[in-house]
């Protein structure tokens, strides 16, 4: 398969920045967060896009893997208020630069290097020693302080993601450029990582209670629940992290409608690569709050994980999805999380959990998705709880063409059950010369977009949205730009068909809603995690990687990994087996780490130190301050905002 390269050397955005009117941002130990948002900003002139030298770099933005320098851009994308202040912006920094200043820190890092050349050389297990397990800096490329920031950044996202029982043992990071797939033709790209092209993310907000304009400020997934649910006059629970995003006006009026929209694997740079191909999501951003720094601060960056953080408003340790599938060591299988629908995994009350309790059932929440990982923490727990009602809830089944759901604790409308997605391809088997007459196969084209937005356009015309003085919500995962990203990659023709084909889509969904509710809604858009563009030499699969572990400390009986699964950034271990060969992971981390594919490998007991060292997830005390009702307007409450938030 030939991959098609978009000419676009740009990586980033060019984003509007806001002067920052008296902001009190207030960073803590662990990465994460605390205090109040800056207040109300305004727009401010243009900054353009960093472009890469062509002479350092791939066409799309990577660096060549042969290089032993590092991309201070990139790493200040990944850890944008952690790198050092004496790092400049020239572009590039050699490593092995030794300054008065870091004479000493140079010296133990040249020691470390020789004691792992030493020990790559000898080609032996490493022994048992207490300290086996310690942090490692690798003593190649990586050992620049920047490289040396990003690995306790990246460490730190892993911990934010950390729940013993739910984590694996190895914890992996590709190079830059690098990434690491299934032998699968469906997933030819594979995300998961922390780098750029894995972790921004599009973030806006539309409607008449929003105040428009680029706001520069640091947002995250764990912010949009409490957004939205300040905009309907309620608070989340103390397990929720984030905060009130500043985009409220001065006494809004509560809309009619909340509309959760994830586009499942979109890449914020789509925004602008592809601009023209996506008019109704381009006009929305126009008169949007748009967030030019928003990311994801956790690893892995995937699904399951990302669609959980956004409808709990939470950290991953809390809410307990912390992969898209684990390795149950009880039972000696693997067990996707979400199968069947079912929530009981999720372990914090999700915006929608929120909603039903606190309208005792009368505020409507329909929620649709292609995969049950995605769907079902939007949807949250139903009739799953205590004075829990059965929301609607659809989830595509892949094997059948048909929507489908979980009956214990959800709604399975009537007139969705006759649709199937065999009527895509009734005229064609073929989509741009690609096969796709089966259920599967038909959610990697561009024809799978009218399929999603029919069931939704379907419920807002039969549910009875917006006829009450209770505000209702709409959640819904798009899943097109994720499935084709996978298989033919981000600068493909057959992604850039099919984000015109979900743009065109969502105009329809707008339409029908907007026939209901006029313009009185909400609407926010934002994306679970992108999608790496890599050329084939930069694409390493998941069995050659084990099979490199097994081969070096498990020969005989190659039983030492139990599963590992890219997109989990995680490897679980046999430990009774590691123990039998007189191994620590520690050992089997150093030894990935030679890869030149790879840039850094944490163990189980790092992240767990990390995790200890951050201290139990804080609850924001802008995002705790919550709303009030000071007056109605039209049947509706109106909220008051203050500086540091709605109030």
């Amino acid at each position: 398969m030939t991959e098609r390269r978009s000419p676009e050397h740009r990586i980033g955005i060019g984003a509007s920045v806001p002067a920052a009117q008296g902001a009190c941002l207030r960073v803590v130990g662990g990465g994460g967060r605390a205090g109040c948002w800056p207040r109300p900003i305004v727009e401010s002139p243009r900054i353009p896009p960093f472009e890469w030298s062509s002479n350092d770099s791939e066409p799309n933005g990577t660096m060549m893997p042969n290089r032993r320098e590092a991309s201070i851009s990139s790493l200040q994308r990944a850890a944008p208020w952690r790198l050092p202040a004496e790092v400049g912006s020239s572009g590039l920094v050699r490593t092995l630069v030794i300054s008065a200043k870091s004479i000493g820190y140079g010296a133990i890092f040249l020691a470390l290097t020789l004691v792992a050349i030493a020990s790559a050389a000898s080609g032996q297990p490493v022994k048992r020693s207490s300290g086996s397990d310690a942090p490692r800096v690798r003593g190649t490329a990586e050992a620049g302080a920047p490289a040396v920031a990003a690995r306790q950044r990246f460490l730190e996202l892993f911990a934010r993601a950390y729940i013993p029982g739910r984590t694996g043992q190895l914890m992996v990071v590709p190079r830059e450029g690098d990434f690491i797939t299934r032998p699968d033709p469906d997933v030819e790209y594979m995300h998961g990582s922390p780098w750029a092209y894995d972790a921004e993310i599009p973030l806006m907000f539309v409607g008449p209670a929003v105040k428009t304009g680029v706001y520069s400020t640091p947002s995250v997934q764990q912010d949009i629940a409490p957004t939205l649910a300040a905009a309907l006059g309620v608070s989340m629970p103390p397990t929720a992290t984030g905060h009130v995003l500043p985009v409220l006006r001065p006494g809004f009026a509560r809309p009619r409608v909340v509309f959760l929209l994830v586009l499942d694997g979109m890449r914020r740079d789509y925004f602008d690569r592809y601009a023209d191909l996506i008019p109704t999501l381009s006009a929305l951003r126009r008169r949007a709050a748009w967030f030019s720094a928003a990311h994801v601060n956790f690893l892995p960056t995937n699904t399951a994980v990302g669609h959980s953080t956004i409808a709990t408003g939470t950290d991953p340790r809390v809410h307990g999805v912390t992969v898209n599938n684990i390795y149950d060591r009880i039972h000696r299988r693997r067990q996707e999380l979400f199968a069947g629908m079912k929530p009981e995994v999720l372990m914090a009350l999700t915006l929608a959990d929120v909603w039903q309790l606190a309208t005792s059932g009368r505020g409507l929440v329909l929620a649709q998705g292609s995969i049950d990982r995605a769907a079902t923490p939007l949807a949250g727990h139903g009739a799953c709880q205590p004075n829990g009602a059965p929301v609607v809830l659809v989830s595509y089944d892949e094997t059948t063409g048909a929507w489908h759901s979980n009956p214990e604790c959800f709604r399975m409308p009537d007139y969705l059950r006759d649709r199937n997605a065999s009527t895509l391809w009734s005229s064609g088997s073929e989509w741009l010369h690609h096969r796709i007459d089966s259920p599967a196969a038909v959610r990697r084209s561009a024809l799978f977009p009218a399929f999603e937005a029919g069931a939704m356009v379907a419920m807002i015309e039969h549910e009875p949205l917006g006829e009450d003085d209770v505000a209702d919500l709409l959640l819904l995962n798009y899943k097109g730009a994720d499935f084709v990203g996978h298989t033919y990659g981000p600068d493909s023709n057959e992604l850039r068909v099919t984000l015109g084909e979900m743009d065109r889509n969502l105009s329809r969904i707008l339409g029908a809603l907007e026939a209901r509710v006029g313009g009185d809604y909400l609407l926010a858009v934002t994306a679970d995690h992108g999608m790496p563009s890599a050329p084939p030499e930069r694409r390493h699969l998941a069995p050659a990687v084990v099979d490199l572990l097994h081969r070096k400390f498990d020969p005989q009986e190659k039983q030492l990994v139990t599963s590992y699964e890219p997109e989990n950034a995680q490897m679980f271990v046999d430990e009774g087996r590691l123990s039998h060969l007189g191994l620590t992971l520690g050992d089997l981390a150093r030894f990935l780490e030679t890869q030149p594919f790879i840039f850094a490998v944490f163990t189980h007991d790092e992240v767990r130190r990390a995790a200890d060292a951050a201290g139990p997830a804080p609850p924001a005390p802008c995002a705790r301050a919550g709303t009030r009702v000071v007056g109605r307007t039209d049947r509706r409450p109106v909220l008051k905002a203050s500086a540091g938030g709605v109030d």
